[in-house]
């Protein structure tokens, strides 16, 4: 139960990051970024939500992994841009892989953080 609720802590605390995760892949897309407008999700399907359960565990772990490498690296600043870099490729790939956009995915960390009934839904996912 407390894996699952740090995990969606954590999905909280990073969609600051990932709003950077996003400029950076449009900048690696060599697209000029576009400020996406909120997204309505009035209704969210069950296989999409899944899909966001799954991508905050894969998340969760490549964060984990990554942070381990960064003490080695603090003295050797390029070193240490990049391994943010790779986390940071990581952390999108595994969004896009769950058939997620990087807006999609923001938008429902938003949504699971303000609706508690979303967010109980979100941590039985977790428990499966």
């Amino acid at each position: 139960m407390e894996l699952a609720r740090t995990a969606i802590r954590f999905a909280i605390t990073i969609t600051i990051g990932l709003a950077s995760v996003s400029a950076y892949a449009h900048s690696r897309a060599m697209t000029p970024p576009q400020a996406a407008p909120p997204a309505a999700m009035p209704q969210i399907n069950h296989t999409t939500l899944r899909h966001f359960a799954v991508a905050i565990q894969h998340v969760a772990k490549i964060r984990t992994a990554y942070i381990k490498k960064l003490p080695t690296m603090r003295a050797h600043p390029a070193a240490l841009r990049s391994i943010q870099a790779k986390a940071q490729e990581s952390m999108v790939s595994a969004i896009k892989a769950q058939k997620l956009t990087l807006p999609q995915y923001n938008n429902l960390v938003h949504q699971v953080d303000a609706d508690p009934a979303l967010r109980a839904r979100v941590l039985h996912m977790l428990h499966r």
